[in-house]
């Protein structure tokens, strides 16, 4: 059983749960450190649901609108850490259908305009939209969510 009883473990975890939503795997990984015993694995992960400490819905909620609303991350970005939390396609997906477009779009211009602002000078608009779409990129946005981008406009400050 290890060190630490039932109860200790139950009373850690529900703990670690309340800081924050978790997902079942972060804590599932936390619960391994504790003990090796299935049963005992099982048995505290049921009761942490059961009791409300751990929902996968929850914790998908809160995980986009952190990097969504704090990071502005991009939805491959968002999809890539959720599948990083062994979160299910269908959950997923049904998640990224909710980004408010309004706001994804926002997202999308102010890092843009960002990235521009901190360009040095003496490039040309070819290498400057260059280095504004890979920043795009690598924060999770794809060509289809930049295409809309007026790069002309963007360029002229």
């Amino acid at each position: 059983m290890g060190l630490l009883g039932f109860k200790e473990i139950k009373s850690r975890l529900e703990r670690y749960c309340a800081f924050q939503e978790r997902s079942p795997f972060e804590v599932n990984k936390k619960l391994a450190s504790f003990t090796s015993d299935s049963k005992q694995l099982d048995k505290i992960m049921a009761s942490l649901i059961k009791e409300g400490f751990l929902n996968q819905e929850r914790f998908v909620e809160s995980y986009m609108q952190g990097k969504i609303n704090q990071k502005r991350w991009g939805k491959e970005k968002i999809k890539a850490g959720l599948i990083q939390h062994k979160t299910p396609p269908n959950i997923i997906a049904k998640s990224l259908e909710q980004i408010n477009p309004e706001r994804y779009k926002e997202n999308l211009l102010f890092l843009a305009e960002k990235k521009h602002r901190g360009l040095a000078t003496g490039l040309s608009v070819y290498e400057k939209k260059v280095k504004v779409l890979r920043f795009l990129s690598s924060k999770g946005y794809t060509s289809d969510d930049w295409y809309d981008l007026d790069f002309d406009t963007l360029f002229a400050s």
